[in-house]
């Protein structure tokens, strides 16, 4: 970076005003990233409105919950992204409470897994006697080789339960703690800095979130090697489906801090690196939510159930009444 554009940049680690984001983007640029957003956004609601609906109607009501919370990825997505555009002070809070939102729609999942499959004893009783599958998943298959053949009991399925409902409170205490530092004025800009408790507190939250991605293999393996569920409820796409965003959005986030940290990102008279990181990861995440979510709704209004092969599942009739 020259000496010229750093006198022209603000502070690398502040962010824009609403008035300065429109100075820096231009009057016309602004306007379209601010219509796009809100678009993005829109679009996200009336897809997840129309899945809901459609949910009530043909899914049991017990896993109505759970699937909305998945379902809703794209549009906390598009929400997030929203919030990132008109009020880019914010993005660092909004990012960390992202992550929570994340945790909590993996365990809804993984809860959703184990409705699907009938629960843990129906799920014992599928897999026969002498159940064995691989435990050494992605992203830690390389660490985990003693574990390449093993039994599936139900202390297992509560370990690796136990293993991502950890991330919604892991997730919880590092939001807390990075805004009492922030409050503290504790906080120092720099990639992988021992002067920056911001660092640890990352470290932390990523370790948590990958055993949790590890976590969510294992139930999507369990289906892979027993073929549990029914192929018509497209589950492999599901499962596809929210790999996809939860990588996209790790990997994504990573790459920007590293670009922002290095200098990498150029800046501008009114926003400073970190604000144009914002700004691509903003755009990042419009793009993303869109497809995901397009595609998201067509495999979910078109199989909104996924039977197991194993459970006879009884209809739910409204009001209490019983079919004769």
């Amino acid at each position: 970076m020259s000496l010229t554009t750093h006198l022209l940049c603000p502070p690398k680690d502040t962010y824009p005003t609403v008035k300065q984001f429109r100075l820096g983007l231009g009057e016309g640029s602004a306007i379209a990233v601010y219509t796009f957003s809100a678009g993005v956004l829109v679009f996200n609601i009336v897809l997840l409105i129309i899945l809901i609906i459609r949910f009530i109607k043909t899914v049991p009501s017990r896993q109505v919950p759970s699937q909305i919370w998945v379902i809703s990825l794209p549009t906390g997505m598009a929400f997030c992204q929203f919030l990132m555009v008109f009020l880019p002070n914010a993005s660092k809070f909004l990012m960390a409470s992202f992550r929570v939102y994340e945790a909590v729609v993996m365990y809804k999942f993984v809860d959703l897994n184990l409705k699907w499959f009938g629960g843990e004893k129906k799920l014992l009783d599928s897999v026969g006697t002498n159940p064995v599958m691989r435990f050494n998943l992605p992203p830690f298959c390389c660490f985990l080789f003693c574990l390449s053949k093993t039994h599936l009991t139900r202390k297992k399925i509560q370990f690796v339960r136990l293993v991502v409902s950890q991330m919604v409170y892991i997730q919880i205490f590092v939001l807390f703690i990075q805004q009492v530092l922030n409050y503290q004025k504790s906080l120092a800009d720099g990639l992988l800095s021992t002067s920056n408790p911001n660092t640890f507190l990352d470290i932390l939250g990523r370790s948590s979130f990958f055993a949790g991605f590890w976590g969510l293999f294992v139930f999507f393996n369990i289906d892979y090697t027993f073929n549990i569920l029914e192929k018509s409820g497209k589950f492999k796409v599901k499962f596809f489906l929210m790999k996809l965003t939860l990588k996209l959005m790790v990997i994504q986030e990573i790459i920007i801090e590293v670009l922002v940290a290095t200098d990498s990102i150029p800046c501008g008279p009114y926003l400073s690196t970190h604000a144009m990181g914002t700004i691509v990861m903003s755009s990042a995440i419009m793009l993303e939510s869109t497809l995901i979510g397009i595609g998201q709704f067509m495999v979910y209004y078109r199989f909104p159930i996924i039977e197991s092969k194993h459970v006879t599942v009884v209809p739910e009739i409204a009001n209490g009444e019983v079919g004769l």
